[in-house]
């Protein structure tokens, strides 16, 4: 029965089922249940279209009886690395199923094969949007692949090189973790600055640290596109990093992959590693967890990757199958050989995000990504006129977007409180003046103009 969840009823079995329960109509019956509710008028179902997606036949009962509960209650405009998508009912479905939900770790291949079949999908795609050669089959979340990162870039170079230069356009959550990850060793960083006009990472100023630090070698990190929003030029970053002799390692952070349906990825840019958060593909927000780890490489650096790699093979019957090809963590190999002491990884949040992302399509994802643009190009420009904001940066973005409040006498936290009475999350503070805002495809035009709206009432 567990296969088959839901039976229609023709009219003779509904008629058969009120005389057992010896009741007249659906009322009694949903009044025993569940006490003396209204129920919705029916004849306001004749305005529901014949073909309708998911998102908005939720908009149409929530809208058409306020006494509905609606999951989305609030506006939500806060992102700062994990962001409010919308996550088909299918992907809740599909993940549920037993053979994804309880298995522990695929050790026996052999009885394996659906996850290791998932997760290698996994990999594929998320190679195929990040431009990466190899990716793994997640780690815990982007801030620790990030520390992963790290730590691989100093392993390549064989204890030659212990200087990281991180951008301050970087998660400072995930800068915490690297920070974490490298304290009881000699790595040492040093913060690269943003230029104070666009927002993107300085480059005079990596030039100089690069020329005057990293004569032993050095690894730089930038996060596209930055905390801040801003979109990083890395086709000027690139070829001044990988210039320099010995040649420094470039690492890639993203806190939003959705953006590279628009803008091109880590790998188009030579990067060398990419750490970035996946949560957006599929997964809830759950008030900052679980997440999930995305990682990739170029070719030539597998072996030093941490986490484990799916491939695909032949079985004894020449059929195709699914196995590890590489796992290189201390409870497979010599301790002291281990690229990565952790245990596990995020295997149900990417099996969620590879079911996710075919339910998407190559279409889909592009179509997602340019609306997610839109949105929030047309949210920053009705803030802009209302005289009551100014854009803290002038560098292009993706969905998200840094403003200061002009209003001297309500700071960003006040803001932020006056906003979440009204039904609105309406961004993250970065300073006592400086909001940090996000839109997504969950954003409508009238959640945007509910902002809008608000916004002048708590400013004015």
């Amino acid at each position: 029965m567990n296969s088959f969840r839901y039976f229609p009823n023709s009219e003779k079995d509904i008629e058969r089922l009120y005389r057992i329960l010896e009741i007249k109509n659906k009322n009694e019956l949903f009044g025993r249940i569940m006490g003396d509710i209204p129920l919705i008028d029916e004849s306001l179902l004749e305005t529901l279209s014949s073909c309708m997606d998911e998102k908005t036949l939720y908009r149409f009962f929530s809208d058409i009886d306020s006494n509905l509960p609606d999951k989305n209650k609030f506006s939500i405009f806060a992102g700062g690395g994990i962001y409010n998508h919308f996550i088909p009912s299918a992907v809740d479905s599909l993940i549920s199923r037993s053979e994804f939900y309880t298995p522990y770790t695929p050790y026996q291949p052999e009885v394996s094969q659906g996850t290791l079949f998932a997760l290698f999908e996994f990999q594929s795609m998320i190679a195929e949007i990040s431009g990466m050669d190899v990716v793994n089959a997640s780690m815990y979340d982007g801030a620790e692949s990030l520390a992963e990162a790290v730590l691989m870039s100093i392993r390549l170079c064989k204890g030659n090189n212990n200087l990281i230069l991180i951008s301050e356009g970087v998660n400072p959550r995930f800068v915490s973790v690297v920070k974490t990850f490298i304290g009881d060793t000699d790595i040492k960083i040093e913060n690269v600055v943003l230029d104070d006009k666009t927002g993107r990472t300085n480059i005079e100023d990596l030039k100089f640290k690069l020329k005057s630090k990293g004569k032993n070698g050095a690894t730089v990190v930038v996060q596209q596109p930055n905390y801040f929003g801003v979109i990083e030029d890395l086709e000027e970053l690139e070829p001044v990093i990988h210039g320099f002799n010995p040649r420094p390692f470039l690492i890639v952070s993203s806190t939003e992959p959705y953006s590279f349906g628009v803008i091109s990825p880590p790998g188009f840019y030579n990067a060398d590693i990419f750490a970035g958060e996946g949560n957006s593909f599929g997964n809830y927000m759950n008030f900052g967890g679980p997440l999930l780890g995305l990682f990739g490489a170029k070719k030539e650096y597998v072996r030093q990757m941490p986490g484990r790699i799916v491939g695909k093979t032949k079985d004894s019957r020449n059929k195709d199958a699914y196995s590890f090809i590489l796992s290189t963590r201390e409870q497979h190999i010599r301790r002291g050989a281990a690229t990565s002491n952790i245990c596990t990884n995020s295997s149900l949040n990417a099996v969620r995000a590879a079911i996710y992302l075919s339910l998407c399509s190559k279409e889909g994802f592009s179509e997602i990504s340019l609306l997610n643009l839109k949105l929030s190009h047309i949210l920053k420009e009705k803030l802009l006129k209302t005289k009551l904001f100014k854009l803290l940066y002038s560098g292009d973005f993706f969905n998200e977007f840094s403003l200061r409040i002009l209003n001297s006498s309500v700071n960003v936290a006040k803001f932020i409180k006056e906003m979440a009475k009204r039904e609105i999350l309406a961004g993250i503070e970065i300073s006592e003046s400086d909001i940090l805002i996000s839109v997504t495809e969950n954003n409508s035009l009238s959640d945007i103009d509910g902002y809008i709206k608000n916004a002048k009432a708590v400013l004015t």
